[in-house]
This record gives C-alpha cells, sequence and structure tokens, in this order.
C-alpha cells in the first residue's frame, strides 16, 4: 500500500494497475472491448479535466485560454506548447464555459465546504493490493475527508437531475466506481461511510450544481458487482482469455411482448 501526492494525472493513468476506469468497462461491456480499447482524448474529456483542475487545484493554473478553434497554426503551436507544459489548452468558449462551470461549483455553499475544507486531501494517488486475488489497483480520489469519513467525486454531465444523474449511474457504472474508491481507501486504512458525486450541467446556462448520494443498498449491491468483476478480470490474467464471452451464433428470440395471442395466423 502506498499513496503519491504529487503524481501527475498522466502519471497516474500510465502507472501499471486496474484502476475504476478499468473495472467499469468490464462491468458494462466485455474483456475484448476492454482489453482491445484504444483510448484516445475528446473535447468532453479536456472539458472534464479542465473543469476538475480549475475547482480542485486552481493554483497550478493548469487550464490555458486559446483561440476560437481547434484548427490553424496558433492552434497547433500552443497545443504543443501546452502538451510540454503539462497543461490543457481549450478553445476560448470552451475555455469560458469551464471557468463558468467552475464558479457555479464553487458559489454553491455546500459544495465549496468540502472543497475548501483544510484538511480535504485532493488528487492524491492511492495504490493497494487486493488481499484475496492479488491484484494490483489504483485510485485517484478528487477528495477525500478523513475526518469526516467521506469521499467526493465530480461530474460534468447533461443532466444533473435526480432522475438525469441515477440513469447516468446505470449507463456509466458510476455505482461500480464509488464502490470500487470505497473497497480501495477501506484497504488503505481509512472508514468510508460516504461517497458523494459533485454533478455540474454543461449544456446550458445556469451550470446546475447537484450533489447526489448513493444509498446503502445501492452500494452494496454495486460492491457485489465489483468484485465480480474483479474476478473476471483476475481470470483473465491466468487463462489469458479476454474475449467477449459471446457463442459464436447467437440466437435471437422473438420478445414475448411482440407474441399475439389474440389470433391465430390461418393455415
Amino acid at each position: 500500500m502506498s499513496v503519491d501526492y504529487k503524481m501527475s494525472n498522466k502519471e497516474y493513468h500510465n502507472y501499471p494497475a486496474y484502476s475504476s476506469s478499468d473495472i467499469k468497462k468490464v462491468a458494462s461491456s466485455t474483456l475484448a472491448h476492454w482489453k482491445n480499447e484504444v483510448r484516445k482524448e475528446s473535447a468532453a474529456f479536456d472539458l472534464g479535466s479542465s473543469v476538475h483542475s480549475l475547482i480542485l487545484e486552481p493554483e497550478l493554473n493548469s487550464v490555458v485560454e486559446g483561440p476560437e478553434t481547434r484548427r490553424g497554426k496558433d492552434w497547433t503551436a500552443m497545443k504543443e506548447a501546452a502538451d510540454f507544459a503539462g497543461k490543457i489548452l481549450l478553445p476560448k468558449k470552451e475555455y469560458q464555459l469551464a471557468e463558468q462551470m467552475a464558479q457555479a461549483a464553487m458559489f454553491t455553499p455546500h459544495v465549496a465546504e468540502l472543497v475548501n475544507d483544510k484538511k480535504t486531501i485532493k488528487e492524491a494517488s492511492y495504490f493497494v493490493k487486493d488481499p484475496v486475488l492479488g491484484l494490483d489497483l489504483k485510485c485517484r480520489p478528487d477528495g477525500l475527508l478523513p475526518h469526516k469519513n467521506l469521499m467526493f467525486d465530480i461530474k460534468t454531465c447533461q443532466d444533473a437531475s435526480p432522475n438525469g444523474f441515477a440513469k447516468a449511474v446505470r449507463d456509466y457504472s458510476y455505482c461500480v466506481q464509488a464502490s470500487f474508491y470505497k473497497f480501495c481507501m477501506e484497504l488503505q486504512g481509512f472508514t468510508i461511510d460516504r461517497f458523494l458525486f459533485i454533478c455540474i450541467e454543461k449544456s446550458s446556462q445556469p451550470y446546475i450544481v447537484q450533489v447526489h448520494e448513493l444509498s446503502n443498498e445501492y452500494l452494496n449491491h454495486s460492491k457485489k458487482r465489483m468484485m465480480d468483476t474483479l474476478k473476471i478480470i483476475k481470470e483473465a490474467d491466468i487463462s489469458g482469455d479476454y474475449s467477449t464471452g459471446w457463442p459464436e451464433v447467437n440466437t435471437i428470440a422473438l420478445p414475448s411482448w411482440m407474441v399475439k395471442t389474440d389470433f391465430e395466423i390461418p393455415a
């Protein structure tokens, strides 16, 4: 078990251990999709990373305002400089959007209280070993408040409403992420009673901010799913079989709701 308080996000992602992203991908898809995935940066990824940095580590000045678009010599030159400096370059309008979203979060009193708490540990990288399966695991909580037995994660989203984010939890397996982080931090010796999602809408002003928390029942359910997924990964590492697990030819049955029972087809 170890912790690194100064490791960069890039160094963390390159560190050879399984992360919540790995577990979520296998849990929601297949081993084949996870193992053969080609990870690419995107505008949405850059925006999310920028909002995180502006909220959690504004003193680093790691987000840079660029030209109007991602085209042309000016963008290329600034992008090369930003990459070399380990910073994120955003087109002008996206930079302004990231700033406004970060401000919306910090203007929300109960969110600002969590972020500004002097005892909050931000963006630290933790490394543990699963005591049963022997897998090397890693996690990087956005915020850890050990004195409150609490962790939080910042999400940029289209819909931060109770119904909207509940759907996102299912669609993107955020519940598995919460259980994985809780599991890793408990292996580190922390007690985690609460895991909060700080959600910030990005579609349009006023960039609504809403905090969500999974019930204990939900966390218990997702922990089993997470542990089952770790076993699947361990078995694949041993066997070398990272296939989909699908049959060679799949037969699709007629759904019961499509079966007509009110008449018979003439002979």
